[in-house]
């Protein structure tokens, strides 16, 4: 039997973290953005060295990246076939 109650609860912090989630990472790519046009304006090589520097950090983090989406989809997939409720 599910706990509505629970489940309501579980829903309602999801959403709530999520929008949490949201809103900060908006607000972080709107300053990113900001600052990349100003170091762009003051380097006019800057695209090249960001390009760079993105390849090199998707390369680091890949891993852990790909460890984390591995367990969220787990998640999704535990939900999707009932067997957490």
């Amino acid at each position: 039997m599910i706990n509505e109650n629970a489940l309501r609860d579980a829903l309602l912090a999801l959403a709530t973290d999520g929008r949490s989630n949201y809103v900060m990472i908006s607000s972080v790519s709107n300053e990113l953005a900001a600052i990349r046009e100003i170091v762009r304006g003051l380097d006019p090589t800057s695209a090249d060295i960001l390009d760079q520097k993105r390849q090199e950090a998707a390369e680091s983090d890949a891993e852990s990246v790909r460890a984390v989406i591995a367990r969220y989809d787990e998640i999704i997939r535990r939900l999707y076939n009932g067997e957490v409720c």
